[in-house]
């Protein structure tokens, strides 16, 4: 295992240096894709907000890559049942992972579960090498039709009344503008535009990019482009994308394409299997056995805006009950953190309900004592990182475990 450093952020937070070829595909790693949106449901506007989908990598061989892409909804109970229909697979196959030079934006019902030619959360070997090369290559983008009127790039419906406070503005540029309407045209499918143009590399060297690996904050080496994309008919669109820089799988960390935008905040995987996987800090146990008084959890996924707790996150409460089953501890107590996007009575709502939605969990699905587990919110309290930033809001959006301790 290679030698992981740690660095310090003008922040004060700190980031972990971890080698891009680290980053890999492996069965049970999930990528959350973030967007700050201005939330809109019907005539109720809610204001802007973090959004949040996840592409879980199944499985991985000779053919290719297979994910299943979740869409996320907020609480709100129509707009949740409606996102369980917005989970599909995807396969990427193994030649495209070589030389496409094509990427899928977004995505639809209306797309096959595979089809060659493209990739949809990386690029090509090919595409790669030949910007770190210097030249232009030729690309091509395939957002769904509608995308960019609408300044689209995430799904989402109104979180609750209680999260109508707005924060002072915006933080990120080109918000988008999602309402539950666009759910339904997701549900039912939508067509494909084609946009070709060639990209370039920006900088000649890596630029970093901030991302939640495993829970830890890392600096991943990115190859940043850019470039011009036009189709028959329609308005050029600017492009930008920032690629790991790993050939052997450049996954995308951040893309804008015209209005629209995604980043890529947080990347987990389990790192308690045999077969190489790699830590990015000690065991939880570890953590938890030591001098701290808490360890996040990472790997625990919930609905935007919401305390639904995601069937992803299975892999962290597996972990999270052998600890807690195995703790001298007499209590234990699972916290709820959130950013700092609505108002105060909102979060700290949220945070409770996001903390005794992962204590009942493990109580009734694990078999932990009613006793030996309680929960507690602490809202927007308890930042560990900048609210100014997406990937800092997700940072601060988190679970804990936490344990008696003089300092906690």
């Amino acid at each position: 295992m290679r030698r992981l450093a740690w660095l310090a952020l003008a922040c004060g937070a700190p980031a972990l240096a971890l080698d891009a070829a680290d980053i890999k595909p492996r069965p049970g790693l999930v990528i959350t894709a973030t967007v700050f949106a201005s939330v809109t449901a019907g005539n109720q506007d809610f204001g802007f907000m973090d959004t949040e989908d996840h592409y879980a990598l199944q499985s991985m061989g000779p053919e290719g890559l297979r994910y299943m892409i979740r869409v996320s909804a907020a609480g709100n109970a129509e707009a949740e049942k409606i996102a369980n229909r917005l989970r599909w697979p995807r396969q990427v196959q193994r030649a495209d992972l070589e030389n496409s030079s094509r990427m899928t934006l977004l995505y639809a019902s209306t797309d096959p579960e595979s089809y060659g030619g493209q990739t949809f959360t990386e690029t090509s070997r090919k595409v790669l090498t030949g910007l770190k090369g210097g030249g232009e290559v030729p690309f091509v983008f395939g957002p769904y039709a509608g995308s960019l009127n609408n300044a689209f790039a995430g799904i989402v419906a109104a979180p609750a009344k209680a999260a109508a406070t707005k924060p002072a503005p915006a933080p990120d540029k080109n918000p988008v503008l999602p309402d539950l309407g666009q759910m339904f045209g997701m549900a039912f499918g939508s067509a494909r535009t084609y946009y070709r143009g060639s990209l370039h590399r920006v900088e000649t060297t890596d630029v970093p990019v901030a991302v939640l690996v495993n829970g830890t904050r890392v600096n991943l080496p990115a190859v940043h482009a850019a470039g011009t994309f036009s189709f028959s008919g329609g308005a050029p669109q600017k492009a930008e994308v920032w690629w790991l820089d790993n050939p052997d799988w450049p996954v995308t960390l951040h893309w804008s394409f015209g209005p629209a935008s995604t980043r890529i905040t947080r990347i987990d995987w389990p790192t308690d299997s045999a077969g190489g996987q790699v830590a990015t800090g000690p065991p939880l146990a570890a953590q938890l056995g030591g001098s701290a008084c808490h360890v996040e959890l990472h790997g625990i996924y919930f609905s935007s805006g919401s305390a639904v707790l995601l069937e992803e996150s299975e892999p962290m409460l597996q972990q999270v009950a052998a600890l807690v089953k195995g703790s001298p501890e007499a209590t234990l107590t699972i916290e709820g953190h959130t950013d700092n996007i609505g108002s105060a009575e909102y979060n700290q709502k949220l945070s409770e309900a996001r903390a005794n939605a992962v204590r009942q969990a493990l109580v009734g699905r694990y078999g932990i004592p009613a006793g030996k587990l309680t929960a507690k919110g602490f809202g927007l309290t308890r930042p560990v990182d900048s609210n100014a930033t997406v990937e800092g809001r997700a940072h601060n959006r988190r679970v804990e475990l936490a344990r008696p301790c003089a300092k906690h």
